[in-house]
């Protein structure tokens, strides 16, 4: 088997032919996801020919709670295979490996986001159980949108004291059905992705991360998630308009875009026309363990960050 770095590159390379994104210029963001993960390395398959790499397929170890205690999760992504190979039953074959592992190690389910043309693959040829689309909003501001603490993550805000100040405060709110522990070390990993491009921003009651994207001309703030500051239960939701103001504001939108649900915080908004919405992104889960039944399986809080869209 080759080392690390080189599957790194190899796989970047194959990414960034098949799925070109800015994630893939260079092989840092693999290194960062797959290798520095808090939480453990990712569990990797992949297929060569004639020393080229024509498919590849992870899953990232992540811990989610609810309120009977924290497990073993991953999430899937990355699953990808080369042009003019797509017959050949790598995807599926590379997918039983990497349960295989899964369930060698004792994780307990894992989550996926595919896109509308691989969702039934996925149920078809893997056994996950679609739960539905991720629900899209568009949000308007209102209000002034001041009174808020706004920071650049980078580096240096990652390894100092208001980081660590405000990541304490942020994984101790009630959660009954399942939601990802943020603890801080894993939130400090999470915003260092590389090409990340975050932004904090502070209030008494919220942190919420965000990134600025475009539509077309038009700037667009997205919120990447909405994170109720102490132990805030269920039954006293927040309200995400002073946030998507305060977001607003600072990126210079007239908008901005929330895709999930959390079960603490209310965001309202329009559900954008068909041609507006970014790709389906449609929430599956696949269980290794009888102690989280995938048929009954239910999340509290879902957001842009808590996969790899952003």
């Amino acid at each position: 088997m080759s080392d690390e770095r080189n599957d790194n590159q190899l796989n970047t390379e194959l990414l960034d032919a098949e799925l070109p994104d800015p994630r893939f210029v260079d092989d840092r963001y693999l290194a960062w996801l797959y290798d520095a993960n808090p939480d453990g390395p990712a569990i990797q398959a992949e297929a060569d020919e004639e020393g080229v790499r024509v498919a590849h397929y992870a899953l990232v170890p992540q811990t989610y709670r609810n309120a009977a205690g924290s497990g073993p999760f991953l999430f899937s992504l990355n699953a990808v295979t080369r042009s003019g190979t797509q017959r050949k039953g790598y995807w599926s074959e590379l997918g039983l490996r990497v349960f295989a592992e899964a369930t060698a190690q004792g994780r307990q389910l894992v989550i996926g986001v595919p896109n509308e043309k691989s969702t039934p693959g996925a149920v078809k040829y893997l056994d996950y159980r679609f739960l539905g689309p991720m629900p899209v909003k568009i949000a308007v501001p209102t209000g002034t949108g001041g009174g808020w603490e706004h920071h650049v993550v980078d580096e240096a805000f990652l390894d100092g004291p208001r980081f660590t100040e405000l990541a304490a405060d942020l994984d101790q709110h009630e959660a009954v059905h399942w939601t990802n522990s943020y603890t801080p070390d894993r939130l400090r990993w999470r915003l260092a992705r590389p090409h990340g491009g975050y932004h904090l921003h502070v209030d008494d009651d919220l942190v919420v991360v965000s990134t600025r994207s475009a539509f077309g001309p038009v700037p667009m703030a997205v919120i990447l998630k909405l994170f109720p500051r102490g132990a805030r239960t269920l039954d006293e939701p927040l309200s995400a308009r002073r946030a998507v103001a305060a977001v607003c504001r600072y990126h210079r939108a007239p908008a901005a875009v929330y895709a999930g649900f959390n079960a603490l915080v209310r965001v309202g908004g329009i559900h954008p026309p068909h041609r507006l919405r970014p790709a389906p992104l449609n929430l599956v889960v696949h269980s290794f363990s009888d102690e989280v039944p995938q048929e009954t399986f239910r999340l509290d809080t879902f957001e842009f960050l808590d996969l790899d869209a952003y």
